[in-house]
């Protein structure tokens, strides 16, 4: 009843000027009770606003009684305007509240299907384990290992995105924490070079992590546990087309990519895969260290 107060308050205070107008101070209070306290408090400010008006402001003041018969066509009119409004804010009120439902169910569909997913990688991952125990020749067991080590990183990373505030601060904080971890205790060097303008949908996001992922464990396979190199570069940047472009750079001792697709490697495929995945394709340049250039359109 505050905002009725306040209206008739200010109605009052300037009944000089608003005379012809005697209902005008009333409106914003009948639609701000109706969409912060409900459709009932707001029907309520509209009767005592009407009662009051009449009262207050006909001829004669103070009093119920009507000088003027025609003077009910403006009470009529202020009770049809401001039921409309009423019934309008109302609804738009309920509209919002359906639509923050809405959205806290979908918050919570995405964590529980991330939960699934992770709690589903987590069981096919101690599935493999179980089964490299019992492999005796020793590049079977390690081909099994480093599948171990990918699906590990994507378990991690779908529990990392359990909660949407993830995603919504962007790349460059995930994929800091993903490739920190990644390199544990080598000295590498480690460049994030995120454009603001690059925005990614969830899939493109999970791609790309993915990606640079698996370049960076091929980084610390063949460059940085043998220590030839330091330096692991990651870029992400708009271009004036609107497509977005993911360079990813180390300074090991670099392999040609006929020889690795030739080799039929394993990480070459996977990360042939993500990029088919976003849209685009993998090209490879490594004439110093290793870049790795894949092109997509943007979310």
């Amino acid at each position: 009843m505050a905002l009725f107060g306040a209206s008739l308050s200010v109605r009052i205070l300037l009944d000089h000027w608003l005379d012809p107008m005697k209902f005008l101070t009333f409106y914003p209070a009948i639609a701000a009770s109706a969409l912060l306290c409900g459709w009932r408090q707001g029907a309520a400010v509209l009767a005592l606003s009407a009662v009051s008006g009449w009262y207050f402001f006909f001829e004669p003041r103070n009093s119920f009684l009507l000088r003027d018969q025609n003077a009910i066509f403006p009470l009529i009119g202020f009770l049809l305007v401001g039921g409309f409004l009423l019934i309008l804010v109302a609804g738009m009120a309920d509209l919002i509240r359906r639509l923050e439902a809405a959205n806290q169910v979908q918050v919570s569909l995405f964590r529980e299907l991330q939960h699934r997913v992770a709690n589903n990688l987590q069981i096919v991952l101690a599935m493999i384990s179980n089964a490299r125990r019992g492999v005796l020749d020793v590049t079977a067991a390690e081909r099994i290992a480093a599948a171990e080590d990918r699906i590990a990183a994507m378990s991690a990373l779908h529990r990392r995105l359990y909660d949407k505030t993830s995603y919504e601060q962007g790349l460059a904080p995930i994929l800091d924490e993903m490739l920190r971890n990644d390199f544990g205790d080598l000295p590498v060097q480690l460049s994030l070079d995120i454009s603001p303008e690059a925005k990614l949908s969830l899939d493109q996001m999970t791609a790309v992590l993915l990606l640079v992922n698996e370049a960076a464990l091929n980084a610390v396979k063949h460059a940085f546990e043998k220590g030839a190199g330091s330096k692991f570069e990651v870029a992400l940047l708009k271009q004036g087309n609107g497509r977005l472009q993911l360079i990813v750079r180390d300074d090991g001792p670099g392999i040609a990519p006929a020889s690795a697709v030739a080799s039929g490697s394993l990480g070459m495929s996977i990360m042939q895969a993500f990029a088919r995945q976003l849209g685009g394709s993998l090209e490879m340049n490594a004439s110093a260290g290793t870049t790795l250039m894949v092109e997509f359109p943007g979310d």
